[in-house]
C-alpha cells in the first residue's frame, strides 16, 4: 500500500508531480500527507510569483502568514510587465492602420476599447497612489519572512512589429513598469528585509526602471545602508528620459540619487547594470568617485557613456585583485580612450574573461577590433593580459551599424538586436 512506502520513495514519487496531482496525492491518507509535506513544501512555496494586481498581492500575503508554510519563501519574482501600456500601445497601433485605411469602423471599435483600458488603468493607478496597498501587502510579507534569498523582477516585452515610435512607448510606459521594483524596494527598507540578491529574471527580461520613480525612495536611503550590507548580486536596467529642455537640471555640485543609491550597495560580488540617461551623462565619473565596491567579483556596465580612461579605471580599481570577469557593451568614450582603457585593464586588473562588444567613439561611430569591422571580443584563460595589450594596438573605427543610443529602446522589444 502506498501508505507503506518510506518517506525517501514517497519524496521520490512525489518530485515530478504538478501541484494537482500533488494535493490529490495528500488526500489519500494522512499518512501520505505527512510523508510529503517537506517535498509539497519545498517544490511550491520556496519559490512564489506575484503578479501586480491587488489579488495576488493579497494571496502572497495569506500564503506567507500560515505557520508552517509561510516561512518557506526564499525566492520571489515580480511579475513587472505593463500590461495596461502594453495593451494601450497595441490599441493606438490599431486605430492608426485603421486611420491608414480609412476603416471607420474598425477605428471607432479600437478607439472605444482604447478608452475603456485607458480608463481602468487611470483607476487602478490612482488605488495603487492613495492606498500604498502594494507596499502595504509586500511590507506585511517581508516582515513575516525576515530573510530572502532573491527578488527577481520579471518583463514580458512586445514583438518587434511594434518598434514604431518605440522611444515613446518607452517614455509612456515608465511609470507602470517602475512601480514593482520601486514599492518593493520600498517594503524592503520598511520591513528591514536582508536579500542577497536583486536581479532581472534572464528568461524575462524586457523592462527598465525610471530614474525619476527610483527617486521616489530618498526617504528610505539613510535605511539602505544597514539593510544593503547583505545584498551580494545586482542586476537592473535603468532608463532616464528626462531632459534640460522640459525643465529638468542637476544641480551643480550635486550627486544623483542613482548614484547614491548605488553608493549603499557596499558589499557587491556581482553587478549588472544597464544605464542610459538623457539628463546625466557622467554617471560613470560620479560612480568611479561614490561607488566602491571592493568585492566585486564580475561586472557588466551596459549602455553607458564612459568620460575617459581614467574613469573606468578608478571605479573599477577597488576591486583590483577581485575582479575576476568584466563585459563592457553598448558603451561610448571619445577617440582614442578605447586603446588606452585597454592597456590599462590589462596592466592594472588581472582578469580571467573579459568581453567587449558594441563599443563606440561617438554617439555614430562603431569600434572594429583586430583591425577589422568584428563588433564582439572575447579574451579568457591566462594570456589574456598579452591578449588585450595586442589588441589595443589594433582598433579601427567607421559609421557602420545602428547609433549607439538606439539600443536604449532596444529592451522592450522581443528579439530586437541593436
Amino acid at each position: 500500500m502506498l501508505s507503506e512506502l518510506p518517506t525517501e520513495l514517497t519524496e521520490h514519487i512525489t518530485g515530478d508531480l504538478d501541484l494537482d496531482s500533488f494535493r490529490s496525492f495528500r488526500l489519500v491518507s494522512h499518512s501520505l500527507n505527512q510523508q510529503s509535506l517537506h517535498q509539497f513544501r519545498q517544490r511550491f512555496f520556496r519559490t512564489r510569483t506575484v503578479a501586480w494586481t491587488i489579488e495576488s498581492l493579497d494571496r502572497l500575503t495569506h500564503i506567507t502568514a500560515d505557520s508552517y508554510f509561510g516561512r518557506s519563501l526564499r525566492d520571489l519574482v515580480v511579475d513587472s510587465t505593463p500590461r495596461f501600456a502594453i495593451r494601450l500601445w497595441e490599441l493606438e497601433k490599431g486605430i492608426i492602420e485603421a486611420d491608414l485605411q480609412q476603416d471607420q469602423h474598425r477605428r471607432n471599435d479600437a478607439q472605444a476599447r482604447y478608452s475603456e483600458v485607458e480608463a481602468r488603468f487611470e483607476q487602478i493607478t490612482r488605488f495603487w497612489n492613495e492606498t500604498r496597498h502594494d507596499r502595504k501587502a509586500l511590507t506585511s510579507v517581508f516582515e513575516h519572512i525576515g530573510r530572502l534569498q532573491s527578488i527577481v523582477f520579471a518583463y514580458d516585452g512586445m514583438k518587434k512589429n511594434f518598434l514604431l515610435f518605440g522611444r515613446r512607448y518607452c517614455e509612456s510606459s515608465q511609470n507602470e513598469m517602475s512601480r514593482p521594483l520601486v514599492s518593493t524596494l520600498a517594503a524592503v527598507a520598511m520591513s528591514k528585509l536582508i536579500v542577497q540578491t536583486i536581479s532581472i529574471d534572464p528568461g524575462r527580461r524586457y523592462g527598465a526602471v525610471s530614474t525619476g520613480r527610483l527617486e521616489s525612495l530618498s526617504p528610505f536611503l539613510v535605511i539602505f545602508d544597514d539593510i544593503f550590507l547583505g545584498l551580494k548580486v545586482l542586476k537592473l536596467n535603468i532608463r532616464d528620459w528626462r531632459s534640460p529642455d522640459d525643465g529638468l537640471e542637476m544641480p551643480n555640485g550635486k550627486t544623483s540619487f542613482l548614484v547614491r543609491f548605488l553608493g549603499k550597495l557596499r558589499n557587491l560580488e556581482s553587478l549588472d547594470l544597464s544605464c542610459f540617461s538623457t539628463l546625466e551623462e557622467n554617471i560613470l565619473s560620479e560612480m568611479a568617485l561614490h561607488c566602491k565596491y571592493p568585492r566585486l567579483r564580475t561586472c557588466r556596465l551596459h549602455l553607458f557613456r564612459v568620460p575617459s580612461a581614467d574613469d573606468l579605471l578608478r571605479f573599477l580599481e577597488p576591486a583590483r585583485g577581485w575582479l575576476g570577469s568584466l563585459t563592457l557593451s553598448q558603451c561610448v568614450m571619445r577617440d582614442g580612450e578605447w586603446s588606452q582603457a585597454m592597456a590599462d585593464i590589462a596592466s592594472e586588473l588581472r582578469l580571467e574573461y573579459l568581453e567587449l562588444s558594441d563599443l563606440f567613439t561617438r554617439i555614430g561611430a562603431r569600434v572594429g577590433f583586430d583591425g577589422t569591422m568584428r563588433r564582439t571580443l572575447v579574451m579568457r584563460g591566462p594570456d589574456l593580459e598579452s591578449q588585450l595589450m595586442y589588441q589595443s594596438d589594433r582598433l579601427i573605427s567607421g559609421n557602420w551599424g545602428p547609433a549607439w543610443h538606439l539600443a536604449a529602446v532596444a529592451y522592450p522589444f522581443i528579439g530586437l538586436h541593436a
